[in-house]
């Protein structure tokens, strides 16, 4: 597998992991580890963090020029 398939590809697992940390905030989606239930605030982050991974990994593998 070449580099730019490699990053293309995962480009494409951290976009789709943030439209579904997106939508959990937008429909108030509850997530349960163990005895803790996450706070819906904290998918905005992780959305931000996966949504720059993404945008970083297309960016390097030659999607955005």
């Amino acid at each position: 597998m070449s580099s730019k398939m490699f990053l293309k590809t995962v480009g494409t697992i951290f976009a789709v992991g943030a439209t579904v940390q997106l939508f959990r905030f937008v429909f108030g989606w509850n997530v349960v580890l163990g005895t803790w239930n996450v706070p819906v605030w904290l998918s905005l982050i992780i959305f931000a963090v996966l949504a720059y991974l993404s945008y970083t990994a297309f960016k390097l593998g030659g999607v955005f020029k």
